[in-house]
């Protein structure tokens, strides 16, 4: 007979072994429940070892404590070693980890676990073994609860965007995992489409990857190529430091030679800082450096730093024909900070050479540029409104003029309005008097220019930085003395409302004063011996001021109109006509000393001798006083139209729409009475519509009253009498713009904003000063079919000059044309067509295809000076990738004609 005692699961069987001795105690669960539910429960499918009316274990209180529990039974074997095993979906649970099994059997003597399943064909209670969160999958499992190793058959391991599968498993450590006959991919497929086989693997706290007699196979074809050795990143932490992936670049080896783009360093300082650098670099000599940092603390500042630097060679060597070397420089520096809610400070300067962006930018909109601006501005505002002050500096250089300009420091304070006669009659509900609407307002700034010119244009051997700190630079550069200006200007307002008691006429009256004050002016006198004007800058403070009044008068005019024409009903027409009386005097006078008159040339023959007049602020920062006397009367129309349109629904009920079919049509002119000739203004025209929801449509025309010379200036004859016309067209314009997406209810304008579906507006933690979320904001999802929008503009001006072609342009953008054309195909282009030019502007088609896990893309522009392309086929894992980039024949599925510089969006 045999001495193994065995005993059936049940209530009698689980007392007697929980008091047997054992070197350590052994806790469980009564399994009879567990039977006597076994028909009225149910476990989710997919569990492994999980069936019907099994419920979890709870972790253990005590250490060394075992739970467990079973659904089937449990026996007992007493020799050789003491041997407990669970049969029927068994689970072991232990402070070291949990095993689940169709059968466990545990060594009390030796602190083993064992689990397989109960039969061979079993393959829904295969072991898992659980570690912190972990889950391990295997046809057996060998484990010691007291030293954590383990041992397992075909056992499949979990790394972060990956898999490992081996024939032998061993688990040395918690922390340490040998795998035998080993296979390594990213492709979550049962049978990937590519994988890493090796004879032997070594994985190190699941993020470091170790292999040794290894072979890369793609749609099981093996690469001839063996690896002895190697490592592999099975962990990407996104707050971890590390090398860029550069790739190899074999186009225009004639002129560039073999290079290494993107080649580089990622840095990861904190939750607040990141940074990386990175270089192309090629056997010409020829390179690009491009240094980035990122820096965020939410709500209280923001920025990045980017430098840029590119020297590129023509050639292979100096001695070869045509060799010459262009050098190209980039600083970017964006700040935003807020230090109160009422005081914050944003900064964008942008510095670089002229040809910058031709030598190393894709992008049509940075290729087109031709200036670049730079700005810095700090904003303060009163808790309680009294006042608001700003602070700002503006840098502007065009390369196109080579002129360069500084504006700044320019400093404002604006006390706010106020009020002096107003009383409480509108409190108590009396009359208010006509004096007591009378406000002012107070507003003074001090600001300074630079401008920078050379005469030399862009061959100068000083530029505007140099010119800016040495005045004798500037001198030499421009041939000017006029180097740095600045003044200081106060401004008064008065304004008074409703003079007049009615509900139908508004009228108003105001006046303006206005001080200037100036460290300089400027005297003109004529050399006959150079026969030119010369002009001379005279030190010492002076002071000018200029004021104005005006009498305005303004109503409005309803017109309504039935209608009957579909669901619309009526139409209503606005009309705001508007007349003002403005007054100013003569400050070109003699009283004011503000202008004075000068030879401009010799003598002539009859005796006269000609003169010109101008202002001694003319070169000033401010220009000074405006000039002659005005006596005019302005007027303007402004018109609005809108429909109502009433629908009704299918309970009857009616709804009603106020549709707006041109929000702004205004007519605007005016007549001097104090000028000597020319005294009707150009009548200005202006219309502003929508015309499909999201669609607006902008136009603005000008008109002239008066006949032109054969010089084409104007002179003082009405058009009408000489060529029975009211008058001419000089100028016209007009801009549309729309976006649009193609959804499920058809075309709709795409204008309304987007709110990522994690916003909640309730989570306070947003005002925490870490941002959560630093480098960690996904992609926003391209969902609909189609959506694009397009931007036409058509400009027109009247060249008066005669034999001359006048001034137009017209041109249409379509950008952001996004088309998927299936869930796994995009297309995206921008689209640019110049109608006086008839030719498309610069252009850029991109096509995108998922395959699973590879990314197929193509960019290409076909058009203009600027021709490339740019072709990859790669795995979607960066794991992976850069084996695929640097392996010989797997190198060529990566193909451009890119230059030395940065790359389209997306590569």
């Amino acid at each position: 007979m045999n001495t193994s005692f065995k005993y059936f699961c049940g209530y009698w069987g689980l007392m007697l072994f929980l008091f047997l001795g054992m070197t350590q105690p052994l806790w469980g669960q009564d399994t009879t429940a567990v039977q006597d539910n076994l028909q009225e429960q149910s476990i989710p499918e997919g569990q492994p070892g999980a069936q019907q009316g099994q419920q979890s274990l709870s972790q253990p209180e005590q250490e060394g404590q075992i739970n467990f529990q079973a659904s089937d039974s449990l026996t007992f074997d007493f020799e050789p070693n003491r041997i407990a095993t669970l049969f029927g979906s068994a689970n072991v649970v232990h402070s070291s980890g949990e095993l689940k099994a169709g059968k466990v059997a545990m060594n009390l003597d030796s602190s083993l676990v064992s689990a397989n399943t109960q039969t061979p064909q079993d393959t829904l209670s295969q072991p898992v073994l659980i570690r912190d969160g972990d889950r391990v999958r295997s046809n057996r499992i060998d484990f010691n609860y007291k030293t954590e190793k383990g041992r397992f058959e075909v056992a499949r391991v979990d790394v972060q965007d990956g898999n490992l599968i081996g024939t032998k498993v061993k688990n040395e450590s918690p922390h340490v995992v040998y795998l035998e006959d080993a296979i390594y991919s990213t492709c979550q497929l049962d049978h990937p489409h590519y994988y890493i086989q090796a004879a032997k693997m070594k994985v190190v706290d699941k993020e470091e990857i170790f292999f040794e007699r290894a072979r890369l196979y793609i749609l099981d074809i093996p690469y001839p190529l063996i690896f002895p050795f190697g490592y592999l990143p099975g962990k990407f932490d996104k707050k971890q430091s590390g090398l860029l992936e550069p790739t190899y670049a074999y186009q225009q080896r004639q002129s560039r030679g073999i290079g290494l783009q993107n080649f580089g360093w990622f840095q990861y300082f904190n939750d607040y800082l990141t940074g990386q650098a990175s270089v192309d670099i090629f056997t010409s000599g020829s390179y690009y450096f491009n240094a980035q940092s990122s820096y965020r603390i939410r709500n209280k500042l923001n920025g990045g730093i980017e430098i840029g630097y590119s020297k590129e060679n023509s050639g292979l060597e100096p001695t070869d024909p045509d060799f010459s070397t262009n050098v190209q420089k980039s600083l970017s520096i964006n700040h935003s900070q807020d230090f109160s809610p009422y005081a914050n400070l944003d900064a964008n300067i942008n510095l670089r050479t002229q040809d910058y962006y031709q030598r190393n930018s894709y992008d049509p909109d940075e290729r087109a540029k031709t200036s670049t601006r730079s700005n810095l501005n700090y904003r303060y505002r009163h808790p309680e409104g009294d006042y608001n002050f700003n602070a700002s500096i503006r840098h502007n250089q065009n390369f196109a003029t080579n002129v360069t300009t500084l504006s700044g420091p320019e400093i404002t304070f604006n006390p706010k309005r106020f009020t002096p006669f107003s009383g409480d009659q509108q409190a108590t509900g009396g009359e208010s008097k006509w004096y007591e609407s009378l406000t002012i307002n107070y507003q003074n700034n001090f600001s300074s220019d630079f401008e920078f010119q050379p005469t030399a244009g862009d061959s100068a051997n000083v530029n505007w930085f140099e010119a800016l700190l040495d005045p004798q630079k500037y001198r030499e550069a421009t041939d000017s003395g006029d180097h740095y200006n600045y003044g200081f200007r106060q401004q008064v307002d008065l304004r008074m409302n409703q003079l007049v008691p009615s509900q139908y006429l508004n009228v108003s009256a105001g006046g303006d004063y206005t001080e200037y004050w100036y460290p300089t002016t400027t005297r003109k006198t004529f050399n006959s011996d150079s026969v030119r004007v010369e002009e001379q800058q005279v030190r010492g403070f002076t002071s000018a001021r200029e004021f104005s009044t005006n009498l305005n008068f303004s109503t409005k005019l309803y017109g309504l109109m039935n209608l009957n024409i579909g669901n619309f009903q009526s139409v209503r027409h606005v009309l705001t006509p508007s007349v003002s009386l403005n007054y100013s005097p003569n400050f070109q006078s003699d009283y004011w000393g503000y202008y004075r008159t000068v030879q401009s040339d010799t003598a002539q023959s009859d005796g006269t001798i000609p003169t010109q007049q101008y202002s001694i602020f003319e070169n000033e920062v401010f220009r000074g006083p405006t000039g002659r006397e005005q006596r005019t009367i302005n007027f303007s129309l402004n018109n609005t139209f809108e429909a109502k349109k009433v629908e009704r629904d299918s309970t009857g009920e009616k709804k009603e729409t106020i549709i707006s079919l041109i929000d702004q049509l205004s007519l605007s002119s005016g007549y001097n009475f104090a000028a000597d000739s020319l005294k009707l203004s150009n009548l200005n025209t202006s219309l502003r519509a929508k015309i499909l929801p999201g669609l607006n449509i902008r136009a603005n025309a000008n008109f002239n009253f008066y006949n032109r010379n054969k010089q084409g200036a104007r002179i003082d004859d009405f058009l009408i009498k000489t060529d029975n016309k009211p008058f001419e067209l000089t100028s016209f314009s007009t801009s549309t713009s729309y976006s649009v997406k193609w959804g499920e209810g058809g075309f709709q304008a795409n204008d309304k904003p987007h709110y990522p579906k994690q916003y909640n507006p309730l989570n306070q933690s947003i005002f925490h000063p870490v941002d959560p979320h630093f480098n960690r904001q996904p992609v926003r999802g391209f969902n609909s079919p189609l959506s694009f929008s397009i931007d036409f503009s058509y400009r027109w001006n009247l060249n008066p000059t005669p034999n001359t072609d006048n001034n137009k342009s017209a041109t249409i953008n379509a950008r952001n044309i996004n088309l998927k054309l299936t869930p796994k195909w995009d297309f995206r282009t921008q689209l640019g067509y110049d109608f006086v030019a008839k030719e498309l502007s610069t252009s850029q088609f991109s096509l995108n295809r998922n395959l699973h896990c590879w990314d197929l893309s193509f960019t290409m522009n076909p058009f203009g000076d600027n021709q490339y392309y740019f072709f990859s086929l790669r795995v979607n894992a960066g794991q992976l990738q850069s084996i695929f980039q640097k392996l010989p024949g797997l190198n060529n599925l990566e193909r451009s004609s890119s230059n030395s510089g940065s790359r389209p969006r997306g590569f």
